[in-house]
């Protein structure tokens, strides 16, 4: 998939997407801090992600700053990725960012060989949980207690259509 090796432009927003490299961490966890107040993803973490898991994270540019993040996690023994965390910093929200990088991460998933995706929200995330739902996942479960403060996740779940191949990236304008 092209975005996994060169950004992706979409002229409407100035908006590109690419791998996160180990010189975005300062940016990717000032996203972290001013989206999660508890339940925060460490450098260490990021840096497993960027350069040793299972999966793909990618970053969010828009006029070549990092805006936004998200990742996906795979496993060689099963076809379901898990959408770890997405971010999109307060001040570059409603532009459509998270969608097109939710999207994007979709795509990389199913170029990865995933036949669906499942991911955790946080019950009270109003705006999270609206753009999941609009974006095709379902509700299969719930986890009571589940981050830091105590508050309840539910698990959502996307499937994929059946298709022969993974078409190469279309950018999406949002």
């Amino acid at each position: 998939m092209r975005h996994l090796i060169a950004p992706v432009y979409c002229a409407a927003t100035a908006r590109a997407f690419r791998r996160a490299v180990l010189p975005d961490l300062p940016d990717l966890l000032a996203i972290e801090a001013a989206c999660f107040p508890t339940d925060q993803m460490t450098a260490r973490q990021f840096r497993h992600a960027i350069t040793k898991a299972k999966g793909v994270c990618l970053v969010a540019l828009r006029d070549a700053v990092v805006v936004g993040y998200g990742q996906v996690a795979t496993h060689a023994r099963t076809p379901i990725g898990r959408l770890t965390s997405l971010a999109v910093h307060p001040d570059h929200r409603r532009f459509g960012v998270a969608r097109a990088l939710l999207t994007a991460l979709e795509e990389a998933a199913q170029a990865l060989g995933c036949d669906r995706v499942r991911l955790e929200v946080r019950r009270d995330n109003t705006a999270a949980l609206a753009l999941y739902l609009r974006s095709g996942y379902t509700p299969f479960g719930l986890y009571e207690d589940y981050y830091e403060d105590g508050m309840a996740a539910l698990r959502l779940e996307r499937r994929f259509p059946l298709r022969d191949t993974v078409p190469a990236i279309v950018p999406t304008c949002v």
